[in-house]
């Protein structure tokens, strides 16, 4: 992504990552910091202009939270893989609207609570 271009909202999602703590108990919490780690990683990278870095590390974050929906149920835990890769596809192509759609879904899911069958 250019220098000029607006960045992708991936603050806002480190911010609000703690609440899958919440969403799908505190025993995920070691997989939420490893994700929050990676995404602050990610950050970093961007900042400093390695990209590659900065998607690597993005890859790894998103790969643990795609691991985390199968806590959400079966249709879940598969919709939160798909998603996930739609994501990490669309960094690969620099794909901004595939990107912030498929981030979307993602935000949307972490913050609704899972339902007992």
């Amino acid at each position: 992504m250019a220098d000029e271009e607006r960045q992708w909202p991936i603050e806002r999602f480190v911010g609000g990552v703690d609440e899958l703590k919440n969403v799908l108990g505190a025993d995920v919490a070691p997989a939420v910091e490893r994700t929050k780690a990676e995404l602050i990683r990610a950050i970093a990278a961007r900042d400093n202009g390695d990209r590659d870095a900065a998607l690597v590390s993005i890859a790894k974050a998103m790969g643990e939270l795609a691991g985390l929906g199968d806590r959400l149920g079966g249709a879940e835990g598969q919709m939160m893989r798909a998603v996930t890769a739609a994501f990490i596809g669309g960094l690969a192509r620099d794909d901004r609207d595939t990107v912030e759609r498929n981030l979307a879904k993602i935000e949307s899911q972490a913050g609704t609570p899972r339902k007992d069958p």
